[in-house]
Order: structure tokens, then sequence, then C-alpha cells
């Protein structure tokens, strides 16, 4: 069977991965390879975004996936000039093009985030739209949003100080507000995607594949947060994890 180029997309990435993962757990990524951290991101938004245009057929994928980068660009850049919705922080490193502030690779991770979670609960998205299906929806995918950050922002914070926070927390010295912040910016879009996504049934490779790259970012940051000894956003993560995979078990039993 001949592969479309959507699929060598997935390869590359999982060769990319695979590479990057190995370098990781080893402690063998050099100072002249940190570029790859940005092309990591660039390559999973790139599958998500692919994932969007089979899940709302073509273009009305590429719209919504650009809207998400424009809308969480732009919360993340209250964040960087005002303190707002995430808190107060600055970057560290180059990321590359920046907009408003904030490295374009931000709203590719962000899209990313926004489409794996949406993958683990795309049975909700095939029932009868009402308010309740959407809170409930919007609560899951979201908490699979928070789960994600757990481990994200300790390494990149704590680890590897791609950003600095200006305010402290008591997780890692990373404020509560960010992990509020998160939930309710996962919330308002994925609430926004319940709505628009058409009732019909959806069946694709592409789903058990963003679910494997949700997993597979988790874990290449858990890796990354043992080599720098970050136990405890390991244990969380993995507790927080485990619990979603728990209700979603549950969903679909009465789904």
């Amino acid at each position: 069977m001949t592969k479309h180029w959507q699929d060598w997309v997935w390869i590359a990435f999982l060769i990319w991965y695979g590479v990057g993962i190995i370098l990781v757990s080893l402690d063998w990524l050099p100072p002249a390879l940190q570029w790859a951290n940005a092309v990591f991101l660039y390559l999973a938004g790139i599958l998500a975004i692919l994932y969007a245009m089979k899940r709302l057929k073509g273009a009305n994928g590429i719209i919504a996936s650009l809207c998400i980068m424009l809308l969480t660009i732009f919360a993340e850049s209250l964040g960087v000039h005002y303190g707002l919705i995430f808190g107060s922080y600055h970057y560290e490193r180059d990321f590359g093009f920046q907009l408003f502030g904030v490295p374009m690779t931000i709203g590719f991770a962000w899209v990313m985030v926004i489409f794996t979670s949406m993958s683990h609960y795309e049975f909700l998205l095939n029932k009868t739209k009402t308010v309740m299906g959407a809170l409930r929806y919007s609560t899951v995918t979201s908490f699979l949003a928070v789960t994600m950050d757990l481990i994200i922002d300790p390494v990149a914070f704590k680890g590897r100080e791609y950003w600095i926070w200006d305010q402290e927390g008591i997780f890692y010295d990373i404020p509560t507000q960010n992990f509020l912040g998160w939930f309710f910016v996962s919330f308002f879009i994925q609430c926004s995607l319940y709505v628009v996504i058409k009732q019909e049934a959806f069946s694709s490779t592409w789903s058990g594949r963003m679910m494997r790259l949700y997993f597979l970012v988790i874990l290449m940051f858990i890796v990354t947060a043992m080599v720098e000894g970050l136990w405890l956003a390991v244990f969380v993560t993995s507790v927080f994890y485990t619990a979603s995979l728990i209700i979603r078990t549950r969903l679909e039993k009465v789904a």
C-alpha cells in the first residue's frame, strides 16, 4: 500500500523523536542542537494540524488551527507583558520568530495540546449537542491539557530555563495561576470546537496517532525531568495521566 505524504510526516516525526529521546535520556544533547527542541514542537503541531484537517474536513481544520495559534499566542502575550491569565514570566531562550513577544513554536505546541486531548474524547463529540455535553467534554479535555503542563513547565523552567517565572508557586515555584490559565484557555477552545464540529462518526488512523502523540510528548518530558532530577513532576504527571485514562474508560462505558 502506497503511503500518503501525510504518513511520511508521521514517520519523520517518529524518527526525529527516537533520536531525540535517546540523546535526552543519555544527556547527550549538546547546546549546538538546542534548536532541535523547536523542530520537535513544530513537527508535533503540524501532525495535529493534519489531524484537524481530517476531523474538521480540510480547510476548516487549517482555519481552526490558525485561530487556536493566534488565540493562545495572544493569551501567552498577556502573561509576558502584563502577568495576566498564566501569570508573569519571560522567555530566556531563542525559539525563533515571535508574535506579540511569544515564539510561534508555542502556538504550534498549543495546537498539539488541544487536538491530542480531543482525540482521547472523540466519542463525546458524536452525541447530540447539549450544554451538559459541552461542559463534560471541555472539562475532561482541559484536564488532559493541564496534565501535560504539569510536566512541561517544571522541565522548561527548572530544568532548561526556556522561560522564567517572575512569580512563585507551591509546585516548583510555578504560580498556580498558570495551571488555572491552562485549564480555562483550553476549556474555552474545546467548548468552541465542541459546538462547531458536526455530529458525524469519525474513524481514522489519525485518532490513534494523536493519542500516541500525546503520550510520546509527555514521555519525552518525563525522561527529561528524570535526567534533571524533577521526580515530583514525574510522579504528579503520572498520577494525573493515569486518572485521565480511568476517566476516559468510564465515560466510554456510559457513552
